[in-house]
């Protein structure tokens, strides 16, 4: 084999390296983003469980109505009244690039506002007139172990 034959074998074979290498990389992008997702999903289904159910606080009275509901007592998940915000968490998912490390977030968010503020947050850390009625651990917490066990999955080559 001449030089100039080696040569261009050895650019041929960097070239079919290179690109799968970009292919290899962009299939671990797409399956991170999956996987991502996957997760956003296990916290809203979390965060349907923990905000449904019966809570211990005080009975009040649905106005217009004969019927009652119990409020949540302060330090217990808030109590589901209407559905509203059970019902108005929305996944998120962010895969973010930087060099050779790839970050990926995934979240829930609900924009339910009550005067100019998020319901959530309002619940979670409380008022002057009123106590936290946390959530959002209790959220994390549930989610964990099936969040774990889908981002601790062998990946597919």
């Amino acid at each position: 084999m001449t030089p100039q034959n080696t040569n261009r074998a050895w650019g041929n074979a960097s070239q079919i390296i290179g690109k799968t290498i970009q292919t290899t990389l962009k299939g671990v992008h797409q399956e991170v983003a999956a996987r991502t997702y996957r997760a956003s999903n296990e916290l809203r289904n979390a965060s349907l469980i923990v905000l449904r159910g019966q809570r211990s606080g005080i009975k009040y009275k649905i106005p217009f109505t004969k019927r009652e509901y119990t409020a949540s007592a302060p330090g217990e998940s808030p109590a589901n009244r209407t559905g509203i915000f059970r019902l108005s968490w929305g996944t998120h998912v962010r895969v973010e690039k930087s060099g050779n490390d790839l970050k990926a977030v995934a979240s829930i968010e609900s924009n339910v506002k009550v005067g100019g503020h998020l319901l959530g947050d309002i619940l979670e850390e409380g008022t002057k007139r009123m106590k936290s009625r946390p959530y959002k651990q209790a959220v994390r917490d549930r989610a964990m172990p099936k969040i774990k066990e889908i981002y601790n999955r062998p990946f597919k080559g």
